[in-house]
C-alpha cells in the first residue's frame, strides 16, 4: 500500500510540474535560454578568468559579445530594410512576367497561372484594408519587437548571473538530489551543459559566417538585393533537414532577377557554403555531430506547435540536449561505472579544486578550502596506512 501511495504521489507531482511548466512556459523558456547562453560563453570566461578574475572576465566577454552581435545585426538589418522596397517591386514585376509568359495555352497556364490575379489587384486588396486594421497590425509588430528586445535583455542578464554564481547554482539544485546520486547528477548536468554550449556556439558561428559570405559574394556579383538572401540563408540553415535547400531557394530567387543561370549559380554557391561550414566549422572545429533524426522530428513538431517558426529553428539544439542527457544518464549508471579510484587520482583532483578556489572571493573560498584541506589530510592518512601495510 505504501508503494502505491508513493507511486501515486510521484505521478501527481510529475503531472503538476509539467502543467506548471506549460502554464508558465514563457518564463521557463527564458530560464532555459539563459542557461544555454551561459553554457555557450563559459569557455571564453574560463579562458580569461585566471588572468583577470571572474567579474572582469564576465564584463569583457559579455560586452564584447553584445557589441559584436549589435554591429552584425545593425549591418544586416540596415541593408535588408533598404532592400525591401526594391525586392517588393522586383517580385511584383516577376509575378506579372510569370502570368504573361508566352506559351500560355498549355494546361499549366489554364489551371494555375491563368487564374492568378494581377499584381495590381493584390496591391488594391492590400490598400483597401481598413486603416484601423493596418494600424493595429503595425502596433502589434511594434509591441512584438519591444517584447522581443526585453526578453533578450532578460536572457542576457540571467545568463550573466548564472555565469557569475555557477557554483552556488549547482550547489542549490544538487541539494535537492539525494547525496548518493549527486556525483552522477553533476556529471550528467555538466555533460549536457557542455554539449548545449558547443551546439549553440556552432550554430551561431555557422549562421553568422553563412550570412557574411553570401552577402559579400552577392554584393561583389552586383546582385540587386544581396542582403536579404544572405539574412534568409543565415536563418533558414537552422531548419532541420531542409535548411540548406531552403537557403538555396532564397538565393535562387534573388539571383534569378539577373537570369536563370545567375539564380542557379547563387543557389549552388549558397548550398556549398552551408554544407562546407557544417562539415568544417560544426563537426571539426566544435566537434558537434547531428542529433538523432527521430528526436529532431519529435521536438520540431512539439516546438512548432508551442512557439511557431522559432521552435523549428531550435529543434535540433533541444534534440541534441536531450540526446546528450540520455547518453550521459546511461553512461553514468552505477552498473557501468567502476568505483575504484587511485589515491593519486584523488590527489590530482583535489589539487585542481584548490587551483579553482584561487579565482573565487575569499569569503566563498575559505569554507571550501577547509573542506579541501580535510580531504587532503584523509588522502594522506590513507596513503600512509597503505604504505605501512605494504599495499602502496
Amino acid at each position: 500500500m505504501r508503494r502505491v501511495a508513493v507511486a501515486a504521489a510521484i505521478s501527481l507531482a510529475t503531472l503538476t510540474a509539467a502543467a506548471l511548466l506549460w502554464r508558465f512556459r514563457g518564463a521557463a523558456t527564458l530560464f532555459v535560454l539563459s542557461l544555454a547562453v551561459a553554457a555557450a560563453v563559459r569557455p571564453f570566461v574560463d579562458m580569461l578568468e585566471p588572468r583577470l578574475g571572474r567579474t572582469p572576465a564576465l564584463v569583457v566577454v559579455y560586452v564584447s559579445g553584445l557589441a559584436l552581435a549589435g554591429v552584425f545585426a545593425y549591418q544586416l538589418s540596415r541593408g535588408s530594410l533598404a532592400e525591401l522596397d526594391e525586392a517588393a517591386e522586383r517580385l511584383g514585376a516577376a509575378y506579372e512576367r510569370l502570368r504573361a509568359r508566352p506559351g500560355g495555352s498549355g494546361p499549366l497556364h489554364r489551371f494555375v497561372l491563368g487564374r492568378l490575379p494581377p499584381a495590381s489587384a493584390l496591391y488594391r486588396a492590400i490598400g483597401a484594408a481598413r486603416p484601423t486594421q493596418l494600424l493595429d497590425e503595425a502596433l502589434g509588430i511594434t509591441r512584438n519587437l519591444i517584447d522581443l528586445a526585453a526578453q533578450l535583455v532578460i536572457t542576457v542578464a540571467l545568463s550573466a548571473y548564472w555565469s557569475a554564481s555557477r557554483e552556488s547554482f549547482e550547489r542549490l539544485w544538487l541539494s535537492l538530489v539525494p547525496a548518493s546520486s549527486r556525483p552522477r547528477a553533476r556529471d550528467v548536468w555538466r555533460g549536457v551543459e557542455e554539449a548545449v554550449g558547443a551546439r549553440l556556439r556552432s550554430e551561431l558561428a555557422q549562421s553568422a559566417l553563412t550570412a557574411l559570405l553570401v552577402a559579400l559574394v552577392f554584393r561583389a556579383a552586383r546582385l540587386p538585393t544581396p542582403m536579404l538572401p544572405a539574412l534568409a540563408a543565415g536563418l533558414l540553415r537552422l531548419v532541420p533537414f531542409f535548411g540548406g535547400l531552403l537557403a538555396a531557394g532564397a538565393a535562387f530567387v534573388a539571383g534569378a532577377e539577373a537570369g536563370p543561370a545567375a539564380g542557379g549559380l547563387a543557389a549552388a554557391f549558397t548550398i556549398t557554403v552551408v554544407v562546407t561550414l557544417d562539415r568544417g566549422v560544426g563537426r571539426r572545429l566544435f566537434a558537434v555531430d547531428r542529433p538523432s533524426p527521430t528526436l529532431t522530428v519529435l521536438f520540431a513538431v512539439v516546438l512548432v506547435d508551442a512557439y511557431g517558426p522559432l521552435g523549428l529553428l531550435l529543434a535540433s539544439t533541444v534534440a541534441a540536449a536531450v540526446e546528450t542527457f540520455l547518453a550521459r544518464l546511461l553512461a553514468t549508471h552505477p552498473r557501468r561505472v567502476g568505483h575504484a579510484t587511485s589515491l593519486a587520482g584523488v590527489r590530482e583532483r583535489l589539487e585542481g579544486v584548490r587551483r579553482r578556489l584561487l579565482s573565487l572571493p575569499v569569503t566563498e573560498a575559505a569554507p571550501l578550502a577547509n573542506v579541501v584541506g580535510r580531504l587532503e589530510t584523509l588522502a594522506d592518512d590513507a596513503r600512509s596506512e597503505l604504505r605501512s601495510s605494504g599495499r602502496a
